[in-house]
C-alpha cells in the first residue's frame, strides 16, 4: 500500500508541476484569428508579418499576466504544487513517525492540493476577456457554454 501511495503521489506531483509551468492552457489552433498561446502566467502572442511569437509573463512579475483570474488561477495551481510536493517530502517521515499518521498528513495535503487545482482550472476561464485574449481567440474569447460541446460521429467508411 505504501509503495502504491507513494507512486501516485510523485506522478501527481509530476503532473502538478507540469500542468503549472507549461504555456499551452488556450489559444494556437486552426481556427484562431492570430498565433499565440496562454498558460498561468507565461504567454506567447504571434506577430503576422514576421511569424514570430512575442513571450510574456513570468510566475515572479505579476504585473506581467495580463488577468486577474490567471493571477488568482496561478495562486491556486501554485499552491496546489506546492502542497504535492510537500506530501512527497512528508513520505519521508515514514521513517521517524507511525505510519497511519503519515497517511494521514499525506492525504489532507493531497486534498487541500486537489481543491486547490479544481479551484485554479474552475477561475481560469474568466480571463479570457482580457485584452491579449480577445486578439488571439477573437470572436470565440468568450466563456464556454453547454452548447459549444458537440460529439461528432466518425464515418468509419
Amino acid at each position: 500500500m505504501g509503495v502504491l501511495w507513494t507512486v501516485f503521489t510523485i506522478t501527481f506531483a509530476v503532473i502538478t508541476v507540469v500542468v503549472f509551468i507549461q504555456p499551452y492552457w488556450i489559444g494556437d489552433s486552426v481556427n484562431t484569428p492570430q498565433a499565440g498561446y496562454f498558460g498561468l502566467f507565461h504567454y506567447c502572442i504571434g506577430n503576422a508579418l514576421t511569424s514570430e511569437l512575442t513571450c510574456k509573463g513570468s510566475a515572479l512579475d505579476f504585473g506581467s499576466i495580463p488577468s486577474g483570474a490567471f493571477k488568482t488561477a496561478m495562486f491556486f495551481v501554485g499552491i496546489s504544487m506546492l502542497l504535492v510536493v510537500g506530501s512527497i517530502v512528508c513520505l519521508s517521515l515514514f521513517f521517524f513517525c507511525n505510519a497511519g499518521s503519515v497517511y494521514k498528513i499525506c492525504a489532507w495535503m493531497q486534498l487541500a492540493s486537489s481543491t486547490c487545482m479544481v479551484i485554479g482550472c474552475m477561475i481560469y476561464p474568466d480571463g479570457w476577456d482580457s485584452e491579449e485574449v480577445k486578439r488571439i481567440l477573437g470572436s470565440r474569447q468568450d466563456k464556454l457554454l453547454p452548447e459549444d460541446f458537440q460529439v461528432e460521429e466518425k464515418d468509419n467508411a
